[in-house]
């Protein structure tokens, strides 16, 4: 009879051949057909859609429905309570001026209102602390002028009933999101010929789109900075009939698109 140990090792050696040799078969067979031209796994995984990034800018001039304008008085007096009450005085003559040139009190609010010391000038030399000569109150109103065209009449109106501060005069849109949503399709449309024009030129088509985003904040709607501060003025200066060009506002849209391309 046969030791234990002649069976054990036969037994063992065939089934660990029956492992190794699909495991080496798949390897010889993976090898030849990486050796015929088969892609690697890299360009396998990427097979997306490339991409086309595109900025598209619009720009939307439209005609303002609307103006406001800052008015106000300023006076100065040797005690707080005259110059407050020659200040409420002469506010409310301009107020009534403006109404009756036909705003409603509704469009009249106050924007601004202070009373504060003056004082009178000495020598620094001297040491001594400066000495208060009197005090200056001051209010304005900001005036909303639906009709636009009537914005240089209601400035000589205030001015002739007493305002001897003026400026910042504006016009913008009341309601401007159209005006927003306009000059984005616009933007949007000009990022889609861009592409076209960039995939043509490549050979290829724009097949979707892969993202879309405004860019810089969308729409850049009319910057009011540049409108003349408020300002002291006498009736004297100005003109019997002050002439005011609304002209037009400019809205810009910038948005960023990729574009898929291929075919």
């Amino acid at each position: 009879m046969a030791r234990p140990g002649w069976f054990a090792v036969p037994r063992r050696v065939p089934f660990a051949l029956a492992l190794v040799t699909p495991l080496l078969a798949g390897a010889l067979m993976l090898g030849d057909t990486r050796a015929a031209g088969a892609e690697p796994y890299s360009a396998q995984a990427s097979a997306t859609s490339p991409g086309l990034t595109v900025t598209g800018e619009s720009t939307v001039m439209v005609a303002p429905d609307v103006a406001y304008l800052t008015v106000g008085v300023q006076v100065s007096a040797r005690t707080a309570r005259e110059a407050s009450a020659s200040n409420a005085t002469q506010v409310a003559a301009l107020i009534e001026a403006v109404t009756r040139a036909g705003i409603p009190p509704s469009a009249i609010r106050t924007i601004g209102l202070s009373l504060r010391p003056t004082y009178s000038q000495r020598n620094p030399a001297d040491g001594r602390p400066p000495v208060i000569s009197g005090y200056e109150a001051t209010n304005q109103v900001e005036v909303t002028i639906a009709t636009v065209s009537q914005a240089g009449e209601i400035l000589d109106a205030a001015v002739g009933a007493g305002a001897n501060l003026a400026g910042n005069l504006r016009f913008a849109i009341k309601d401007d999101d159209a005006v927003v949503a306009q000059a984005l399709r616009e933007a949007a449309a000009d990022a889609r010929a861009r592409a076209d024009a960039i995939a043509t030129g490549l050979g290829t088509r724009v097949t979707g789109i892969l993202a879309a985003s405004d860019d810089a904040g969308g729409v850049v709607r009319p910057m009011y900075a540049d409108a003349v501060a408020p300002r002291a003025m006498t009736a004297q200066a100005m003109a019997p009939e002050t002439p005011v060009s609304p002209g037009e506002l400019t809205y810009r849209a910038r948005v960023r698109v990729t574009f898929a391309i291929g075919g």
